[in-house]
This record gives C-alpha cells, structure tokens and sequence, in this order.
C-alpha cells in the first residue's frame, strides 16, 4: 500500500491540473457507486433535509462525493494548491493561541496545511488501520509546518506552548458524551474541545472551508467563543447550531457517509393512513407503544391515494419484489399514487413506516425500502408477511411468519380518558346513578335476522336495567342499519331509564365511546364487532357481547379466543346477573407487541 501510495502521488505530482481534476472526478464516481456508501449518505441527507425531495437530495449526494474524490487528488497535490486556500476571517483569531474546530466537510488537510503556515499549529489526529496509508499519510503531513499529535497528552504540550489546536466536533463521540441537537436529532457530540478550552482558559475558533473552484478553497474563521460561565451542553449545543447554519447553505461539502446520526436517540414514525377510522385507531395503538419505549419519537399521519384501480393492483404486485433498500422505488412511487401524497411522502423522514390493513400495505413496503426504514404492518396484507420488518396480525386471520406478532383481536392501546369522560358527562348531563351502555354494531348478512333479535333483546335490556336500577347509554355505529336506528329512537322515546342516545350516522362525538364506558359499571356491544370488543377490554369492565345475527368464521375464532375475558349471550337473551370476568387479552397482547418493537429498535 505504501510503496503504490508513494508512486502514485509522484505521477500524480506531474500531471497537468486537468487531468488531476478528471482523477478526482472518477474517485468520486466509483465512490458514488457503491451502493453502501451511497445509501448511507441519502439517508443521512433525509434525515437532515426531510423538506428536500428525493431528487434534490441525490443531486447533493453525487457533488457530495465528486468533492471528496477532489478532496482525495487534492491531498497528493498539497505543495502545488496550498496558496489556493483563501482565509477569511483571520482577525478573529488571537496570538496567545486556542482551539480550532471543525468538522468533516472540505478538504481538512488542506487547510490546515495553509492554516498552519501562519500560527503555530497542532492537530490531533488517528492512527490509519492500514498501517502503509497511514506511514504515507504522516510523511506528506510532515511536509507541513504543522504539528501532529496522535494523543491526548501530546496535544496538551503543545498547548501549553500557546500552539493553536485542531480538533474536530463532528466525530470520536465518547461513550458518555453529552446529546445535543444537530439538524433536529440529539446525538453525542464529542467534547473534548470544549475540555481543553476550559482547562486552559482558551477561545474556540470555528472553521469551515469551503471549495469555490476547482482546487480552490475559503477557509471562513468564524467569531471566537469564549466558554467561560457556560455550560458544556450550551457551548456543544452552539457549535452544532453553527455547523448546521453552515452545511443549509453548502450541504454538499459535508462528508454524509458517515454515520454521525448512528447513535442518535430520536426516531421517527410515519404513519400511513387509508382513511378508515379503525385502523388509524390501531396504528395509533401501536405509536403509543413506541412512546413507551427509550427514544423520543416524533410522528406524522399521511393519507395515501392511489391514482387508480389499476395502480392499486400494481402496487401489490411490486411490492412483492421490494427488497431492503431500493431507492428506484422513490421513482417509481409518484407513479402509483396521486400527486398530493407523493408530494408529501417525498418531503418526509421516517425510521419506521406504519400502516394497516392491505390496501396501502404495498405503499408501506414501498416507501420504506426507498428510504431503507423499518416497515410495519397491522392485520394482514396482500403479501407475504415476511416483506415487512414486523407484522402484528390477528389470530383470526389464521396466518403468521417469523417476525409475526399473533394478537387475539384488534390493536388496542390504554389511553388516559379522563378529558373524555369529563366531556360526555357534561355534554349529555349524565346523573350520577350507575350506569350500563350499549354499542350497536349492524348485521354481517342477514338484516331481517339482526332486527328481530335486536327488538327481543332491547325488550330484555330495557327490564334488566328497570328492575336493576340502572340507566342506559346507547351508541350506534356507521353500520347500523336506518330500521334500527328508527327503532331505537321510538322505543326510547319515553324511556325514563335512557339518558343518552347517540345516532352516529347522524351526530358523531370522538368522546362517546371511551366516555359512556369510562361511566358505565358494564358494557354491552353486538358480537360482529372485533374492533370495538377488544377496545372495551382495556378498560377493566364487565363486557357483554350479544349476538344478534350469524358470525361468520372469521368471528367465531375470534369470540373463542376471548371466551375467558367476556359474557356471552344470545336469544332469548336471558340476562340476569352479569358476572365480572377478568380480562387478560390486552395484558397478553401487550407482552408480544413490545416483544416485536424491541426487536425493529435494536437492529
């Protein structure tokens, strides 16, 4: 490595600038090419830049690398291009020596070579792997008039000698490093500058270089800091701010391929709506389990469209070819779905990708490979499980994989109700008897069957809660059939036990259903509804499921899965004393969804 290295910069040496130039041109393709490397800076770049589409982001990310290939040709030819270094803001900097900073963007070796031919100059650097790189490295450094350090104790003597030292801030994070902010994600920013500035009672200097042309470079010196009185947090926090101004203007010069959001601790979760109440419920649900978990989480709902029937179809059918990374699909996306969500979708990052259901499933795999993040799905999709990062499925949809989370009806989450039953008790100006509601759900086949068996059971209800004392809310839902509704209102008409009736098809309020239950001693809900039976579960009330029609066999495994936690009963509807049963199913089921998540966050 070394003997090639040596040989190579002397043609290097002798070659018009040119042809040095298209060199450094084909560094920065090969570099651009390789795929790891490469995806490695787009995401970066997204995460930094979620406004920027995709197109702009790969635009930055080729001049990001044909710069570093620059950089690289550059590094051979530093005795020819030094004076080409124009540095700008040298009066900010004292005589009685400090700390210059910097992070990776530009070309440091250069700089510093300039830097250095005017103050007395130490930089600490690291050792190369490679040990003939880093044997060629240190002779074309020792060309220079500056000091190089490869440790802590021999930069601090140079320091002592009112040497200015170069240290960067963007790299080398200790393991108890302080988080600070950096392009809105908290990260470890390395502070041994900060130490050293205070240990010595010094200034900070930070630079930032900056190529103009073609093997010409500004090297901008910005104010000087002065870190007396001022926490580290505040001054760690103030270099980033700096840094980031800096890389809005000019984010090309950075170096993206490192992984400096690595070991960052915010994450966030897009979620993708279909525009179904209940499944954004669930996928709310299962962000609610995320905020449990030691990261800060940051979310965003998008609704998707497709175009058309036809591209709904090809979508699933794509999907079924997605692999891990594939940023073809940011290309192939606007073609799928109408112009607005791609508008959005573009202009957004995301760590995880959550959807539900199987209609915008193919959107969730394909959006997630574009930006290398975790997919997740709920209930089943119309492709193999084992496209998604993790599916959380119910067991009555009788499929699973091996990063299946088997939940027994729908995903559920506990959530504080206080506000809402507060809000439905002075909405409806609920008395403070004791109480039961009823959820009315509609038929799954035949509605002659429901009617009949809803007039017989609502008889029964009507005499339990007289003879029992209590009062009745009632809720229908968007598939209660009209018969039923006029039905209800009639029968209800002159009911003194009844103290709220809620059409939903004709006045919906988002605090009726946690609301009637959060005052009710017991719940009723019509069989045919999973979703509404399993969200009752979680609030630790006796559950009655009534059946008012023929379940069909999806249902019935369902219903024998919660056998243990719920009442059941059917006609003649003979109810009597309901007795309290303890429900475990939301206990269990949020064993295995944190279980799962667990395991998307650790990789």
């Amino acid at each position: 490595m070394y003997i090639i290295a040596k040989y190579l910069r002397e043609i290097v040496l002798r070659l018009p600038l040119p042809v040095v130039f298209y060199l450094g041109k084909l560094i920065g393709i090969l570099y651009y090419i390789n795929p790891k490397k490469r995806r490695v800076s787009f995401r970066n770049l997204k995460l930094a830049f979620p406004e920027k589409s995709g197109k702009e982001i790969n635009l930055i990310t080729k001049k990001c690398f044909m710069n570093f290939g620059l950089n690289i040709v550059e590094i051979l030819i530093v005795p020819r291009i030094y004076k080409n270094v124009v540095i700008k803001g040298e009066e900010n900097i004292g005589d009685d020596g400090g700390i210059f900073v910097s992070i990776h963007a530009g070309n440091w070796e250069l700089a510093i070579s300039q830097f250095g031919r005017n103050h007395n100059f130490a930089v600490l650097v690291a050792k190369q792997k490679k040990k003939g790189l880093d044997k060629f490295l240190n002779e074309i450094r020792n060309e220079s008039d500056v000091k190089f350090c490869f440790s802590f104790k021999e930069l601090i003597r140079c320091f002592r000698k009112n040497y200015f030292v170069g240290v960067v801030v963007d790299h080398g994070a200790e393991d108890n490093a302080l988080m600070t902010e950096f392009f809105s994600q908290k990260i470890p920013t390395p502070k041994g500058a900060v130490f050293l500035a205070k240990k010595f009672n010094k200034k900070i200097y930070p630079g930032f270089l900056l190529r103009k042309k073609v093997f010409s470079q500004e090297l901008i010196i910005g104010s000087p800091i002065d870190v007396s009185g001022k926490e580290d947090i505040e001054i760690l926090s103030l270099l980033n701010k700096i840094y980031e101004d800096y890389l809005r203007q000019y984010p090309s010069e950075y170096y993206w391929y490192y992984k400096r959001f690595k070991r960052r601790v915010s994450r966030d979760v897009l979620i993708l709506n279909d525009s179904k109440l209940g499944h954004l419920k669930q996928s709310k649900a299962l962000l609610s389990f995320l905020l449990e978990e030691d990261y800060e989480f940051r979310s965003e709902i998008i609704e998707v469209k497709y175009k058309d029937k036809f591209r709904r179809i090809l979508a699933d059918v794509l999907a079924l070819f997605a692999g891990r990374n594939c940023s073809v699909y940011g290309k192939i996306l606007p073609f799928l779905v109408d112009k607005e969500t791609w508008s959005k979708l573009d202009r957004v990052w995301a760590d995880i990708v959550i959807s539900t259901g199987s209609f915008i499933a193919p959107v969730n795999k394909l959006f997630s490979s574009y930006l290398g993040s975790k997919s997740v799905t709920v209930l089943r999709p119309n492709m193999p499980l084992s496209k998604f990062d993790l599916a959380i499925i119910p067991e009555h949809d009788r499929i699973s994989s091996e990063d299946t989370v088997i939940i027994k009806g729908a995903l559920v989450y506990r959530n504080k109700v206080e506000d809402k039953v507060k809000k439905c008790k002075e909405y409806f100006r609920l008395s403070e008897n004791k109480k039961i509601c009823l959820f009315l759900g509609g038929p799954e086949s035949d509605k002659t069957e429901f009617l009949n068996n809803l007039r017989d059971f609502i008889s029964k209800l009507k005499e339990f809660t007289f003879n029992n004392g209590y009062k009745i809310l009632i809720s229908t839902s968007r598939r209660t059939p009209e018969e039923a509704e006029c039905y209800l209102k009639e029968e209800f008409k002159d009911f003194k036990n009844i103290e709220a009736l809620v059409i939903v098809n004709q006045n919906n309020y988002d605090f009726v259903f946690d609301g009637f239950i959060g005052v009710s001693d017991m719940v009723f809900v019509s069989s045919e509804s999973i979703s509404m039976i399993s969200e009752i579960g979680v609030f630790d009330k006796p559950c009655v499921c009534v059946s008012l029609s023929s379940e069909d066999e999806k249902r019935k495994i369902f219903l024998e899965s919660v056998k243990d936690s719920v009442v059941f009963i059917k006609s003649p509807y003979e109810i009597k004393e309901i007795k309290s049963q303890e429900y475990t199913i939301f206990e269990q089921n949020r064993k295995l969804v944190k279980r799962g998540i667990k395991k998307i966050l650790e990789v």
